[in-house]
């Protein structure tokens, strides 16, 4: 376990130990496998049947073993049959009418919804009531990308827990390291490039290089987050500082929080299977509108 998830680890320890644990939390960040690990060890920290506390979870009695098996009946893990959505009907059949049941084993019930972000707003909205007034013995973990990725009414009513950042990607391939230069000279607020073709270079990353939409969309972030830091007055140093900030420096706030938004929303939109070349070419408007009131 890496040190910033060990420290998420000893919160969820000591928040159980002086009984302030939430009934609802968001693991956002990254790796799915560290997110499940540390949503399983709070599985089995609240149904291990150990008589010392301290030694919880004791990862030797059978509640434990049930857990690690995905058998016990009181850890429940939604499974979606889609790859890239959770539907309405697993929601409601999966937690909405079930969870009223009362523990069968453990004393608790706990639910964890891995892939949280593929869920709907149909879905969320579905959610939200259970979220809003589960029983007591109820805990709820959605695990996600990142928690932007679900409705703001289901994040104001869950405690946010964010595990390390993905690891910064790094082409191995000359045109797509040539892609992504052409974008960071965009957001740079290169004259060259007017509407039309930069609707022409999104278009092309849509079908050529869709593959790597992701990573891209990270490059975008991690730009504005830094030109962002910079006019906070955390000053960055090295390659962020020498790539980025020189020319964002007079790109304004407003316009950096815009891209970041325009960002949220095309990540949303391809995790739900929008067409990739309208997520990017609404994304790519949006930058080069938010560029050019800095250029004025």
């Amino acid at each position: 376990m890496y040190k910033e998830d060990l420290i998420l680890k000893q919160f969820l320890d000591a928040a159980i130990e002086k009984e302030r644990l939430s009934q609802a939390y968001i693991f956002e960040g990254a790796p799915d496998e560290e997110k499940m690990e540390l949503a399983l060890y709070l599985a089995k920290q609240l149904l291990c049947k150990s008589e010392d506390p301290a030694m919880r979870p004791c990862c030797e009695c059978h509640a434990c073993k049930m857990v690690d098996s995905g058998n016990h009946p009181d850890c429940i893990i939604l499974q979606h049959e889609k790859e890239d959505l959770i539907t309405v009907k697993e929601i409601r059949e999966g937690i909405v009418d079930t969870i009223q049941i009362r523990p069968y084993y453990g004393g608790r019930k706990i639910y964890i919804i891995p892939d949280a972000h593929m869920m709907n707003p149909i879905g969320q909205n579905a959610l939200l009531k259970t979220i809003e007034e589960p029983p007591g013995y109820a805990l709820i973990i959605l695990i996600a990308k990142t928690k932007e990725l679900l409705l703001p009414t289901i994040r104001s009513r869950c405690v946010a827990l964010s595990f390390k950042a993905e690891p910064e990607y790094e082409p191995d391939d000359e045109a797509v390291t040539e892609q992504f230069e052409r974008i960071r000279t965009l957001i740079l607020g290169s004259k060259g490039e007017d509407a039309a073709t930069t609707l022409i270079f999104a278009k092309e990353l849509a079908t050529k290089y869709k593959e790597y939409l992701p990573e891209m969309l990270s490059f975008i972030e991690r730009i504005c987050k830094d030109a962002l830091l910079e006019k906070g007055g955390v000053y960055l140093t090295g390659d962020a500082a020498t790539r980025y900030i020189e020319k964002t420096a007079d790109i304004p706030y407003e316009s950096l929080e815009q891209i970041l938004q325009s960002v949220k929303k095309a990540r949303n939109d391809l995790l739900i299977n929008v067409s990739a070349e309208y997520v990017m070419d609404s994304l790519f408007m949006h930058i080069i509108t938010a560029v050019k009131k800095g250029n004025i």
